[in-house]
């Protein structure tokens, strides 16, 4: 009988099993939910004699996932402007990646070690009355305005801003977006019976930014006058011709388009100089002859006498396209 005892203990004890509930397992998948419940028991099977007994179970334990902090700001593709250009947006996009909803505030700003600061900063939230693209159907958010988001939601913004006149081609400026929640992090141990936060973030600050930039492509022009001397009274067109009462003065402007974008209604205009009068159908625009008078060709002339010249050179093009404009005038008297 000992011995049968005895037996039947070292069966019970080599039949001892522990298990776990699945719910022990889902407390461990990626984006649980926050407010979650993870319950848990275990539970003991054995035999007596080699008979199954009745399982016994352990107390259950209970808490709540608690709620990851997270979010990316990803920069889209820079863009490309010109200068003096008003409500330029750059592109992002704001994905919330923790374990529950979340509100985040927006601000725009200028960085340091390129060529130029933009002005009038403001954040704007794509609509889609377009997607991805800048329209009138965008929201502007207000600094410190929060937005809603729930969890693994992605939102596109702007920083939409106005670029200066005096930038130029080839420069460019960074600008960018930060994105803060407004939610406050837990301090010290954790209450299972809540849902705690936690700052998940790559700074651990609830707080993440990305930059973008606007390219700038601009017309580049530069303006070269020359004069030169076609005839005087004495030497005619000859070698020594010089620039005596009576002498006939050929002046050549040049504009040269060394930027990146087609300079277009290019108006050249020229005071006629002092101490001399302007030659009656004189302007030419590359080299095809111009009316004076205010008609279907780009010349015209102002006063009678003439005063002025203007040439519409029309569109110089870019990377080395250029406008010439010739008019004479004669010395006076």
């Amino acid at each position: 009988m000992k011995s049968l005892t005895a037996r039947a203990k070292q069966a019970s004890l080599a039949a001892v099993m522990l298990s776990s509930l699945a719910a022990m397992q889902s407390a461990y998948a990626v984006g649980t939910a926050a407010g979650t419940d993870i319950s848990n028991t275990a539970t003991v099977n054995f035999t007596v004699g080699g008979v199954n007994q009745t399982p016994v179970n352990s107390n259950t334990t209970v808490f709540e996932v608690d709620r990851k902090v997270d979010m990316t700001v990803t920069n889209g593709a820079a863009t490309s402007t010109n200068p003096g250009v008003t409500n330029v947006a750059a592109i992002y996009t704001v994905t919330n990646t923790g374990n529950g909803a979340d509100t985040f505030t927006f601000a725009p700003a200028n960085q340091a070690g390129d060529n130029f600061d933009v002005t009038n900063l403001r954040v704007y939230q794509d609509n889609g009355g377009t997607p991805n693209a800048f329209d009138g159907t965008d929201t502007l958010i207000p600094a410190a305005t929060p937005v809603a988001f729930i969890a693994d939601q992605s939102i596109v913004f702007f920083i939409v801003s106005d670029i200066p006149l005096s930038a130029t081609n080839g420069q460019n400026s960074v600008v960018r977006l930060t994105a803060t929640t407004t939610s406050t992090a837990t301090v010290g141990a954790d209450n299972p019976a809540v849902v705690d936060v936690v700052f998940a973030d790559a700074g651990s600050n609830g707080t993440e930014f990305d930059d973008n930039q606007y390219n700038i492509t601009a017309a580049a022009l530069a303006v070269v006058k020359s004069a030169a001397i076609i005839t005087d009274p004495v030497n005619g067109a000859g070698a020594n011709r010089k620039a005596i009462p009576g002498a006939v003065i050929e002046y050549t402007i040049v504009v040269t388009n060394s930027g990146g974008v087609n300079a277009a209604s290019v108006t050249l205009s020229d005071a006629i100089p002092a101490n001399t009068t302007y030659v009656a159908a004189s302007m030419t625009l590359n080299a095809a002859a111009l009316t004076d008078a205010a008609d279907a060709d780009a010349g015209t002339t102002t006063g009678a006498p003439v005063t002025s010249i203007s040439v519409n050179a029309g569109t110089v093009n870019s990377g080395g396209g250029t406008a010439t404009v010739t008019f004479r005038v004669t010395i006076n008297n």
